[in-house]
């Protein structure tokens, strides 16, 4: 069922993208989305609604809607919901090192039926590092993530391969394939089962080891109304796969998200 909602949805909004943009000229693929390159900031504000898992892995969804806020000034300072808020204190040769803090927002029991008698896992800030490549359409990119306040979930690292793909002078698609890498410490929190939590829950024992965690693919398309109005679109699939795939708490190792949202750029 879910598959089939994604499918339907997702096509049908890049078949109305790709229909808009398959009689403009070929252009050059550069970032012509935002419009932004002899500017020292990059602004992009605006929303965007999710059809998500209630946890991860969950079988059940629901529909989130969240602020969309992406900044950055001289390419060197940053700030947006994945990366956190920081700086590259490397940028040279299509290569970014940089350090960022971030947000984790946790777990609580009540996100969902199947999580009772779990209790909650409290979320905090996080220190990322981040490394992106880019090798001509292609970038390569990792971020190192460990939450310093509230519980001690240890790290994970996210690691994907992405490429750009421009339709004309408005559409962009950016495919990706996406995996993460969890630590001991934070697959104990989210996928393993004590003794009180099993008696309070009824789930059975069970022991997460460290391990790769999940492996994806998503697909992010970014087309400009008009002005600075833009309208992105992201399909993504997810596969837990290791001992979160294994754990009691995971009704579904499949998880997918779908989102739609709308920006203004300056």
């Amino acid at each position: 069922m879910h598959r089939t909602i994604f499918v339907v949805i997702f096509l049908g909004l890049i078949l109305f993208i790709s229909g808009e943009t398959s009689a403009a000229e070929p252009q050059k693929k550069q970032d012509q989305y935002n419009d932004q390159e002899d500017k020292d900031w990059s602004v992009r504000l605006g929303a965007i609604g999710m059809y998500k898992p209630e946890y991860e892995g969950s079988d059940d969804y629901d529909f989130q809607g969240f602020p969309m806020i992406d900044i950055t000034w001289r390419d060197t300072f940053f700030l947006n919901p994945i990366k956190g808020v920081g700086a590259y204190f490397w940028n040279r040769n299509d290569v970014k090192l940089g350090a960022a803090v971030g947000y984790s927002f946790g777990r609580d029991e009540d996100d969902s039926s199947d999580l009772d008698g779990l209790g909650d896992i409290d979320g905090g800030a996080t220190a990322n590092v981040l490394f992106e490549w880019a090798i001509e359409d292609f970038s390569l990119s990792a971020r190192y993530e460990q939450q310093f306040t509230g519980h001690d979930t240890g790290f994970q690292v996210h690691a994907g391969l992405g490429y750009s793909l421009q339709l004309g002078k408005k559409t962009m698609l950016k495919p990706s394939v996406k995996t993460t890498y969890s630590s001991s410490e934070y697959m104990e929190e989210y996928f393993s089962i004590s003794a009180g939590q099993s008696t309070q829950s009824g789930l059975p024992v069970y022991e997460a080891d460290a391990g790769f965690k999940s492996l994806g693919l998503q697909l992010l398309a970014l087309y400009r109304l008009g002005g600075h109005w833009g309208l992105q679109a992201m399909a993504g699939y997810k596969r837990l796969v290791g001992d979160a795939a294994d754990s009691p708490v995971v009704k579904d190792e499949n998880q997918y998200l779908l989102g739609v949202g709308l920006s203004y750029s300056f």
